[in-house]
């Protein structure tokens, strides 16, 4: 069970309206009813009663509200013992760094121009993939554990769709005493079978996109950014399988997307990247305590990455940063 189905479930209960849970996650209030019907789904039972107007519990759910925030506050204190199991794990393997990613480091070879080097310095950092405000909450509980000779670092993937959540979730950072320096810009591309009329497009417009089934990440904010500015009729599947994702994009199945610095590398065989009409923007950031800027890994990896991105040009792909906020989508 998704704790955060669960937190979806509290905020309509308590709020009283899909729509009033959906403003205060910044999410469609479509993505609210999907989750409470999976929700549903997998419990057995009916949670709410719904009208045109309001939403009212059912037995099943004031009984599960009761239960709902007694496990909230379960899985807060779970995570809280694992960061300190975590801690001591590394302490006793002499491992300093820990580094949460949003998924969008996995779904691009985004870091490979560093940590695939697999020098020994990288040797020493632990990676581990978490949605964007998940990442942001592990570091502000991170901040509070009294483990100096460890740096807890985040990489972030920000959508430009959701101003409002990218200010509240940096303000987070920095109440916690992290600096947050914005890396790099970049657009998704749409994928599309190498064969199909969309691959000699120049660009692809919404409408164009909304004429084909897609096949959109489910972790992260993808799904979200995908229903926000395509719309959600379109979507067919929800999958963290990228390989997936695209061997339903080469059999013409469904139209993925990928981000633009992943065309460095080149797209899966038998997909073509065309760049879409109406592009949204992704941030990636970094958030550490600001020493880890200036030395140690982190500042290794920048320095890395920035060198590597740097020698390619694809038009509308990617831009690099100063790092600055004034640079940053937050701001914008």
């Amino acid at each position: 069970m998704q704790t955060d189905y669960l937190r979806y479930f509290i905020d309509v209960a308590t709020l009283g309206s899909m729509n009033a849970a959906a403003k205060k996650n910044y999410m469609s209030p479509q993505g609210v009813s999907r989750s409470i019907s999976a929700l549903e789904a997998e419990l057995g039972c009916e949670l709410f009663q719904r009208d045109s107007n309001k939403v009212v519990l059912t037995p099943y759910g004031e009984r599960l509200l009761t239960e709902a925030y007694r496990l909230i506050e379960d899985e807060k204190e779970l995570r809280r013992s694992v960061l300190e199991l975590q801690a001591e794990s590394l302490k006793k393997r002499k491992i300093q760094f820990t580094c949460y990613l949003s998924p969008v480091f996995f779904d691009t070879p985004l870091l490979f121009p560093a940590s695939g080097l697999n020098t020994a310095i990288y040797g020493k950092v632990r990676f581990l993939q978490r949605s964007t405000p998940s990442v942001v909450d592990h570091l502000a509980d991170a901040a509070r554990m009294t483990h100096s000779h460890f740096v807890f670092a985040g990489g972030l993937g920000l959508f430009d769709l959701f101003s409002d959540e990218n200010a509240r979730l940096i303000r987070k950072l920095v109440d916690a005493g992290y600096e947050y320096r914005p890396f790099m810009h970049m657009s998704d591309y749409v994928l599309v079978p190498a064969y199909s009329s969309f691959a000699k497009e120049e660009s692809l417009t919404k409408v164009q996109i909304r004429s084909h089934p897609l096949a959109v990440a489910a972790s992260g904010g993808m799904e979200r950014a995908i229903t926000r500015h395509i719309g959600s009729d379109s979507i067919y599947v929800s999958s963290g399988d990228s390989a997936y994702r695209n061997r339903l994009c080469r059999m013409g199945e469904a139209l993925t997307f990928v981000p633009g610095v992943s065309l460095v590398f080149g797209v899966p065989e038998g997909t073509a990247a065309v760049p879409m009409a109406e592009p949204y923007t992704i941030e990636v950031g970094f958030a550490a305590p600001a020493s880890a800027f200036f030395d140690g890994i982190l500042a290794d990896a920048i320095g890395r990455l920035t060198e590597f991105y740097s020698k390619y040009r694809i038009e509308g792909a990617y831009e690099l940063l100063d790092g600055s906020l004034a640079s940053s989508i937050v701001n914008a």
